[in-house]
């Protein structure tokens, strides 16, 4: 009777050869998993080091399956591959695709993008992140540590190491100091500031007073803002669908991006009926599909338009300003009208009520409709 096939994944009795004063070789035959049997040997200081040398070259091997190149050994950059790979099948935002390729390409790559899959320990991945963190702030720390993050769960999920090291890391914390100097709009600021931009000939010429009008009414981000083309108005109704968001990707140029950040921020809301009015004496004096169109007519960069924005009130007591200090403008003026967490919730587009009440709201009041509350930031004509 013959002897006993291996069983796939398995060795058999290990062989040791001296091949001089202080060099051992260990020797086995090893069934790999399409079924061949294959001599596998290392060696070393020792007869012991070469035995060791051997099993982890053989537990590295056990865990390279049939068609599966992530191995231990395997370098970060083709473990990235695969991960940006599944990046693209992925249901996420165009612009979410887009940020995390960029911080693979700009932070993360230079770092480790040559280590092989075992080297990048816990501490290592702490200096990388911990450096980008202070070289470009905690933004890209965070998305850094989201894409290595999601590189070394393919090196785990193929069993090529034990633990994700990235899970282990702890980036400093944004002080409170930094998160009071965020740039915020108080309610009785903002006649002044629609006053300065209405006087201001080149913001009129860039639209900013409507702009922020728009930013006022319905507390969108600014991609959803001009995204919006006249489709999306219902004046009979009084309502505007926000279903989508204006993005640029490399190599497709600006577009509109069929939907928006989460499935929560698509939404019919009711503005206020100011703005509605307003709305429409645009779309008796607007020759382009877009409610708010570039200078040309085409559809509006919202990079462009945030730095129209910041030229604008340079030098003013707003500088500084973004366009989600107005999505927090409205949030805080619902709040103070007494509707719901949910209500504002609905009205933001927020999946999460918790986000609306942790970030957004700031004390509690009784009042009615979001519409009716948001009548009183109309502006002066």
């Amino acid at each position: 009777m013959g002897r006993p096939r291996l069983a796939l994944g398995t060795y058999g009795e290990i062989r040791y050869y001296q091949l001089g004063p202080k060099k051992w070789k260990a020797r086995t035959l090893y069934r790999d998993y399409d079924g061949e049997v294959r001599g596998v040997e290392r060696v070393g200081r020792s007869k012991a080091n070469a035995q060791e040398n051997l099993k982890q070259a053989l537990r590295d091997r056990s865990r390279a399956v049939a068609g599966d190149e992530i191995t231990a050994t395997t370098k970060v950059d083709v473990a990235a591959a695969k991960w940006l790979e599944e990046l693209d099948e992925s249901d996420k935002a165009t612009r979410t695709k887009r940020t995390y390729r960029d911080s693979w390409t700009r932070d993360v790559q230079p770092a480790v993008g040559s280590l092989a899959g075992f080297e990048v320990t816990v501490s290592l991945a702490t200096r990388v992140l911990r450096a980008v963190h202070q070289g470009s702030g905690p933004g890209s720390a965070k998305h850094a540590k989201v894409v290595l993050g999601g590189i070394m769960g393919i090196f785990v999920r193929h069993d090529a190491i034990e633990t994700n090291p990235v899970r282990e890391v702890v980036l400093p914390k944004t002080s409170k100091k930094a998160k009071k100097e965020k740039m915020t709009l108080e309610q009785e600021e903002l006649p002044q500031l629609q006053a300065q931009l209405s006087g201001d000939k080149k913001a009129r010429r860039r639209d900013l007073p409507d702009i922020v009008d728009g930013l006022s009414a319905l507390g969108c981000r600014i991609g959803e803002l001009l995204a919006l083309d006249w489709t999306k108005a219902d004046f009979e109704a009084g309502t505007i669908d926000i279903e989508g968001t204006v993005i640029r990707e490399k190599g497709a140029g600006l577009f509109v991006q069929e939907h928006t950040k989460s499935s929560a921020g698509m939404r019919t809301i009711e503005p206020p009926q100011w703005y509605m009015d307003q709305l429409k004496r645009r779309a008796a004096e607007s020759d382009s599909k877009w409610i708010y169109p570039s200078a040309s007519g085409t559809l509006r960069d919202p990079d462009n338009t945030r730095a129209d924005l910041r030229e604008a009130v340079a030098g003013t007591e707003w500088e500084g300003l973004h366009p989600h200090a107005f999505r927090h403008l409205v949030a805080t003026v619902l709040d103070a009208a007494g509707l719901s967490a949910r209500e504002i919730a609905d009205y933001l587009g927020h999946e999460k009520v918790s986000m609306t009440q942790d970030v957004y709201m700031n004390r509690k009041a009784k009042g009615s409709s979001a519409a009716k509350a948001l009548d009183q930031l109309r502006r002066s004509a």
